[in-house]
């Protein structure tokens, strides 16, 4: 391993969580005494300009290879071709903010980490959308205990607006996914994005796996429940400044084409993640902000 990658951990009063200085990326956490609510496989793999699997990764400027919209908001069903997947943010080594606290006043173990848009090349920049010379500055806050919350704020330091894309892509740790519902989504609109077009489908009652990939993006920034019939416990997710829900599980013959995962691990998460994209995506004038935020806790016993 690279002398670049640091791995740190964070022990705060009831829980403890390790991310990485490299994408920020959250790679578990677990309140004490519970298995890993945050998941990683079996084996993770770090190497400069390859994005880390599992965890939370941070999706930012764009989602998947991003999205154009349309002058009058609607949503065409398209992607565009930008690079890298899900923006350079998971990619890119961040700054630890030193002066942060190490515990708050609620004992959660603190790490608080920078990105500038400085540190990216002009033609990545020339890729967000309204913008060819955006100016940002973006921070990412974790606080560790008993919950995890995970913050990130980006601000438009430049004179121009800009729009931008971005998920905390959550993968959240389960008993097996064929045994698991997700519920807070009832009656709520999404877009099926395992079918051309991106169809616009609504939900009717709880989300339920059976195999096949499930790749939803909702219309909602509703609380979450990951009801865990194997582990005994209900996950919940909660977020804040977001307002649409991706719901992502590869299903298994997707699961078992990823390379960095083992044969069968698809079986052992479902992302839940804190989003703004697609025709939903955040435009900032100059000297505005935005955070997005998750915050996710157990419930023991179903």
């Amino acid at each position: 391993m690279s002398d670049q990658f640091i791995i740190r951990t964070l022990d705060g009063e009831g829980g403890s969580a390790t991310i990485s200085d490299y994408g920020a990326h959250v790679l578990r956490w677990a309140p004490a005494g519970q298995p890993d609510v945050v998941w990683q496989p079996s084996a993770v793999y770090l190497s400069e300009g390859t994005a880390i699997r599992g965890g939370v990764p941070i999706v930012f400027p764009w989602f998947n290879s991003g999205y154009d919209p349309e002058p009058d908001g609607t949503d065409n069903g398209r992607t565009a071709s930008r690079t890298p997947k899900h923006g350079f943010a998971r990619t890119s080594f961040w700054h630890r903010d030193e002066s942060a606290s190490a515990i708050d006043g609620d004992g959660n173990a603190v790490a608080r980490y920078t990105l500038d848009s400085t540190e990216a090349d002009e033609a990545t920049l020339a890729q967000f959308v309204g913008n060819p010379h955006p100016r940002f500055h973006a921070v990412y806050e974790v606080r560790s205990g008993s919950t995890l919350t995970m913050a990130f704020t980006v601000t438009n330091d430049g004179n121009a607006p800009f729009s931008y894309e971005t998920a905390l892509h959550t993968y959240l740790h389960v008993g097996d996914v064929e045994h698991v519902e997700v519920t807070g989504l009832d009656g709520t609109e999404y877009l099926d994005t395992t079918v051309s077009g991106f169809p616009v489908c609504a939900q009717h009652g709880p989300i339920r796996f059976d195999g096949s990939m499930v790749d939803r993006i909702y219309l909602s920034d509703h609380e979450i429940e990951v009801h865990d019939e194997r582990l005994d416990r209900t996950i919940v997710a909660t977020s804040h400044g977001a307002n649409t829900t991706v719901v992502w599980n590869p299903g298994e013959s997707a699961g078992n084409a990823i390379g960095d995962l083992a044969d069968g691990e698809w079986r052992g998460f479902v992302c839940v993640e804190a989003a703004a994209n697609r025709a939903n995506l955040i435009t900032l004038n100059p000297g505005e902000s935005h955070t997005i935020a998750q915050t996710l806790s157990v419930l023991q016993k179903l």
